[in-house]
């Protein structure tokens, strides 16, 4: 199987969103198909890659049909509600995170409420606010002193939720190039 390159996948949808012009594509719809259809036709990228980025592109028109609550709407084959996004159901990951909210506490009641409205109204999987426990942090080391707060950087074992899997019901922490457990730079501000 040939190896996927992200790098140049990301070059190409970079390269058809500078083409895009607004009074043509006024619409989040006409933006996202002329980004598929200009990535279609884009011959630097083997079928595979273009497969890919069509991939990365309808994951982020999912965000976008959310956030605008817009487009058409399907039935979800597992909760039943009318869900705008193709790759994965909102209302699947929202009912996960709520049945999950007694499984993690901040220790702060108004942190926790704020990170559980943040989650029911989420935009995606990619774009979930989540409590991150200390036993998840490596190489915790000072960077500044900024405002009234010192600022801290560390390493996120694990990193963020990336993916819904539906035929898991789970939502499915980040995998970046094959590798599990990929470190992610994070700012603590104490």
């Amino acid at each position: 199987m040939p190896t996927i390159r992200y790098e140049l996948i990301a070059t190409a949808i970079s390269r058809a969103r500078t083409l895009i012009d607004y009074n043509i594509q006024k619409n989040v719809h006409d933006y996202y198909e002329y980004l598929r259809q200009t990535i279609l036709d884009d011959n630097t990228l083997p079928e595979d890659e273009k497969t890919e980025a069509k991939r990365i592109i309808d994951k982020d028109y999912d965000r976008d049909k959310i956030r605008y609550n817009s487009g058409t709407r399907r039935i979800c084959e597992n909760c039943n509600p009318n869900c705008l996004a193709i790759s994965f159901c909102e209302y699947c990951i929202q009912n996960y995170l709520e049945e999950n909210f007694l499984n993690w506490a901040s220790g702060n009641n108004e942190i926790d409420i704020l990170i559980r409205n943040c989650q029911i109204k989420m935009q995606g999987p990619d774009v979930t606010v989540e409590w991150i426990p200390w036993y998840n942090l490596q190489n915790i080391r000072y960077l500044t002193q900024g405002g009234f707060s010192e600022i801290y950087i560390a390493d996120w074992i694990g990193g963020p939720y990336i993916e819904w899997n539906s035929k898991k019901q789970q939502l499915e922490r980040i995998e970046v190039y094959g590798v599990q457990n990929f470190v992610v730079k994070v700012a603590l501000k104490n």
